[in-house]
């Protein structure tokens, strides 16, 4: 084999996308190509023949010339200090964390390291960003699942209070609750405060210049960044300087007609403004706070125990559907933003980038409904329909949907025709398999997945068997708890949630049959499903098509899209356009029948389902379509977990799509309804 010539070699390694050096056996630097220049700050000339060690923190220059002669005594192609977050060190000082990949060269009888450097800068931010969104997602779950089930308003109102005090890295805090005659605010709840404070801010109304005064005036959130700079607040520097804060903001506790009933205030050391997520999670924790005190104020909800546990029922319900709305507002912007950076020109470290992403966005959704899937368990929203089905049906849903994925992995997928009919709910019972099926092929590394029925008198037994890593007996008792994986160390890098036997158990249950494992460590696990026998007249599983994909359209087709969370509206419209639709964007029914009237070209609408103001995407179809006088297509995107939305009646012009969307197959279903 030929050399390349080295000035072929050298102009190779500076077209490469990230910066390479090589380094001798005595640590100094032989060669850096021109991107080591520009992600260090160094001229190339300066650091030729340096020692390596001057592109990392002093902190770790002493300890590197040990670890660097280890690797040269067994060179090997591998990734610099695994597990571990490494850093650069630029030449004015600042640091920045990096990936550096190493391989052995031998050149003259002497072993060269070369080593690829990456800026992992912009990676970092966005996983601690998707992580902290994570954790807010976890945390606002676990605290409604309290607080629809507590008894006592105090010791709940101080738990919100707490969860919103850390949730905005505020300092103080409290809640006043308004009387309805006077208008007037008392503070119940307080975090922090001295008695001068409570006794300043004893009683407040509307005239009053302070941060909740004026939202409660204004029937708005009121955020003061800084009390020193802002001349309304001059009446109370004093006390803010005493209890030294420096910033305040303020929302209303709303009851479910808009009336205010109270205030929740935070307070800064620092001038300080809370960021918008910080501020949309804390317009849901003043939402749980609107039902804590519905539920108080219902004297017979106190008294009777059931009634009690009806309430409960139906506030997570409320819950359910604002968090299934408002949780999926987030993710739908960043899927959509997704979509629409994809289809633009970008170079390969940025489509990595938008890929990762991708797959943040798409774990993201997965546990979100994992989390809204329980959640709608236990709170009872979810109601069986049994009725007689064939497991063939299930089965060959099964077939199609892992086949490939269990081929990936190198396993065989295994399904035993079955001609027996069962019964039970469908839909659940595809359920409760998918996520045995899924559980096999993920904890399966060689050996196979197999899917079999076994006919029992009045019974049938579905088993999920697999060669996997088995389950340890005294493991088996915690396996369908939440967020339990077995063999994973909490805290530790994962795939998947460990919520979908939890998910398990709850149909399980729901549905009144039984659910047995069997397992070896090594050898694998069967799971056994048994289900009552159909009586007969099984009717089969219906099964979702998958929508056509079509070109871009070129026609300039005129959407009509009506969304009231601005930042959703603007990444659609943004998706839309980027595929050549004409898009025209408004927020309520009353702008979407303006600008039909304006301009009824309109081939489609897509609409949001919760609006502002209790208006519905229902009706904004149904409206539009008597004023245009045809049947308008119709594109409905919802979060809403309720009945509501299933139960609306068949409509050949209208397509109902679940948050968040995947970008690519809302394109492939509007062209779908467009070419129908």
């Amino acid at each position: 084999m030929q050399s390349l010539p080295p000035q072929l070699a050298r102009s190779a390694l500076d077209a490469a996308p990230d910066a390479m050096i090589i380094i001798d056996d005595s640590g100094a630097i032989r060669y850096a190509n021109r991107q080591v220049a520009a992600l260090f700050g160094y001229p190339h000339d300066e650091l030729i023949g340096k020692l390596v060690e001057c592109l990392l923190p002093e902190r770790f220059r002493d300890r590197h010339p040990s670890m660097r002669q280890a690797y040269v005594r067994n060179v090997r192609v591998r990734p610099m200090g695994a597990g571990l977050n490494l850093f650069g060190r630029r030449h004015d000082g600042s640091e920045f964390p990096v990936e550096i990949s190493l391989s052995p060269i031998e050149h003259d009888g002497r072993v060269l390291v070369a080593a690829a450097i990456r800026d992992v800068t912009e990676r970092k931010r966005v996983e601690a960003e998707l992580n902290a969104q994570l954790e807010d997602m976890r945390r606002l779950r676990d605290m409604s699942t309290r607080l629809v089930e507590a008894a006592d308003l105090p010791e709940m109102l101080e738990e919100v209070l707490d969860a919103t005090i850390a949730l905005q890295r505020a300092d103080f805090g409290n809640i006043q609750l308004c009387d309805p005659a006077s208008r007037v605010l008392k503070i119940v709840a307080q975090r922090g405060f001295s008695p001068t404070f409570l006794e300043h801010f004893a009683r407040v109304d509307m005239e009053e210049p302070s941060a909740c005064g004026r939202a409660l005036q204004a029937g708005e959130r009121v955020i003061i960044e800084d009390v020193a700079e802002d001349p309304g607040y001059l009446p109370h520097r004093a006390v803010a300087a005493r209890e030294d804060y420096r910033a305040v903001q303020s929302t209303p506790i709303r009851s479910h007609d808009g009336t205010i009933t109270g205030m929740l205030s935070t307070h800064f050391r620092n001038p300080h403004r809370p960021s918008d997520r910080e501020l949309q999670l804390t317009d849901l924790y003043m939402r749980l706070v609107s039902e804590l005190l519905a539920r108080a104020q219902d004297e017979e909800v106190v008294r009777t125990a059931r009634d009690s546990a009806d309430r409960a029922n139906q506030a997570k319900s409320r819950f359910l559907a604002t968090a299934s709305h408002d949780l999926r507002q987030p993710l739908q912007t960043l899927s959509l933003l997704n979509g629409t950076l994809r289809r633009r020109w970008m170079d390969g470290a940025s489509r990595e980038a938008l890929a990762q992403q991708e797959q943040a966005i798409t774990g993201m959704s997965r546990l979100l409904n994992a989390l809204l899937d329980i959640s709608k368990l236990e709170s009872g929203a979810i109601k069986p329909d049994p009725t007689d089905f064939t497991v063939s049906a299930i089965f060959d849903e099964l077939r199609q949907e892992f086949a490939a994925i269990a081929s990936n992995k190198g396993l065989a997928f295994e399904v035993t025709p079955c001609d027996d009919s069962v019964h039970s709910d469908p839909s659940l019972v595809g359920q409760i398999l998918r996520n045995l099926v899924s559980n096999a092929i993920k904890y399966t590394r060689v050996g196979s997945v197999a899917l079999r029925c076994l006919h029992e008198p009045a019974r049938v037994r579905i088993e999920v068997l697999d060669t996997g890593i088995g389950i340890p007996a005294e493991q088996l008792r915690y396996i369908y708890d939440e967020f339990y994986q077995v063999g994973i160390p909490a805290n530790t890098t994962r795939e998947g949630y460990g919520l979908g036997l939890s998910i398990v158990q709850r149909i399980v249950t729901l549905l009144e049959v039984r659910l047995e494992v069997q397992s070896e460590v090594g050898k694998g696990s069967t799971f056994t499903l048994t289900l009552p026998a159909g009586h007969g007249g099984a009717r089969p599983v219906p099964r979702i098509e998958a929508a056509p994909t079509a070109a871009m359209r070129q026609d300039r087709t005129r959407v009509l899209l009506v969304e009231d969370d601005p930042a959703v509206l603007n990444a659609t419209s943004m998706l839309l356009k980027s595929d050549g639709y004409e898009v025209r964007g408004v927020a309520t029914l009353a702008e979407a029948l303006e600008q039909a009237r304006a301009d009824p070209r309109i081939d489609l609408l897509v609409t949001d389902y919760h609006l502002r103001g209790g208006e519905t995407g229902t009706r904004v179809i149904d409206s539009l379509r008597a004023q245009l006088d045809r049947p308008l297509k119709a594109v409905l995107i919802t979060g809403d977990t309720s009945s509501a939305v299933k139960e609306l009646p068949q409509d050949p012009c209208l397509r109902i799509v679940s948050k968040p969307v995947n970008a690519d197959k809302l394109l492939s279903l509007l062209r779908a309804l467009l070419d129908a």
